[in-house]
């Protein structure tokens, strides 16, 4: 004869196995983001004059989001900066690779502020006009430089598809001890879904 209270324990027991193996499943699922944007470089902070004005560039990158709070991210920028009024034929380029991390602080509001840093390989270009005791010079050059980045930035979510963020950061090179302000305003674009974030 079949106990009924076994077949119940049973079921129950079958339920509650099922219920934690998809939300273990749920937990690996995770979403893929991809981010592009338009930049501007403020020069030096850190120099009371500077050969450079005002700069522009381009980046993007792919994120990878651990869970709603916390994403890990790989980046490739390309900005420039040209010469400031008295120095009209210098310029700047930096193309960078790298990565980085970031974390939300209001997650599941549409309004989402954030904090992020990146590591960085920076390679540069520049020429600059520089005075000495007979007038001035030009220096150009070329260097491969590690530095990184780190700041604050806002996402506006638009729907669970895509986002409006715009951040801003310091931007440190070794190469030429240079911290630039780098401001960006972009779009993201969430490719897969996930249950879970």
């Amino acid at each position: 004869m079949i106990d009924s209270k076994k077949i119940v324990a049973l079921l129950i027991g079958l339920f509650f196995m099922i219920i934690y193996s998809k939300s273990g499943f749920a937990q690996f699922e995770q979403k893929i983001t991809v981010n592009a944007s338009a930049s501007m470089t403020f020069p030096d902070l850190l120099e009371e004059t500077s050969s450079f004005s005002m700069g522009y560039g381009f980046d993007g990158g792919i994120m990878f989001n651990i869970n709603r709070r916390v994403s890990v991210f790989g980046s490739a920028r390309f900005y420039y900066m040209f010469g400031g009024i008295d120095y009209q034929d210098a310029y700047y380029d930096n193309v960078a690779l790298g990565g980085g991390i970031k974390l939300n602080l209001l997650p599941s509001k549409k309004l989402n502020p954030y904090v992020f840093t990146e590591a960085n390989i920076n390679f540069i270009w520049l020429e600059e006009y520089l005075y000495d005791q007979d007038g001035g010079y030009y220096d150009g050059d070329f260097g491969t430089s590690i530095g990184g980045l780190g700041g604050l930035g806002l996402d506006f979510k638009l729907n669970e598809n895509f986002a409006v963020f715009i951040q801003s950061a310091s931007y440190y090179t070794y190469w030429d001890s240079r911290t630039n302000l780098y401001s960006q305003l972009g779009l993201r674009i969430n490719m897969i879904k996930s249950k879970t974030i």
